[in-house]
């Protein structure tokens, strides 16, 4: 990353791992940052540390898995940025660790409602403020798991594929 001085960023799945790293990050990088997960104790800790560098920075605690909320989700994170977002990134993601045989469609359900359709609606969503400036970048994260068989992930990762 680059500096990031005055750009608006929204991760989503900031609590940990990947989106945890981005954050903190971007808003050493001058990034004004929104996060966005379900733990919300987790993603407060993940924002007090982005506030370090970003004072402004700001946290939304949403469950992806609801796709109802999506729509919403995406206005709030477009105010809490003062109305400009310029990157939105689609980092949220759960896996099932069972074996196929072993996975329900709940199961595969709920896979494919966070990896997959919370981002293509997130973005959706998103879309019209972005075309509206003329700007913005959209980034999805993947997985290696997309390119090699892993043991018990299939749901996983059909779903970032």
């Amino acid at each position: 990353m680059s500096d990031l001085t005055g750009k608006n960023i929204v991760i989503t799945g900031a609590s940990s791992g990947i989106g945890e790293a981005l954050a903190i990050e971007a808003a050493t990088r001058g990034a004004r940052v929104a996060i966005v997960a379900r733990r919300a104790d987790r993603l407060a800790d993940v924002l007090a540390r982005c506030q370090q560098s970003s004072p402004e920075s700001t946290m939304i605690v949403a469950d992806l898995a609801d796709l109802d909320v999506i729509d919403g989700l995406a206005s709030q994170l477009i105010a809490s940025l003062d109305g400009r977002v310029d990157v939105l990134i689609n980092n949220a993601g759960v896996p099932k660790r069972k074996r196929t045989d072993q996975m329900t469609s709940e199961d595969v359900e709920v896979v494919m409602a966070i990896n997959y359709f919370s981002p293509v609606r997130l973005t959706l969503a998103m879309l019209p403020h972005m075309l509206e400036r003329n700007s913005g970048d959209i980034v999805n994260v993947s997985s290696m798991g997309v390119h090699m068989a892993a043991f018990g992930v299939s749901a996983y990762s059909a779903s970032k594929a």
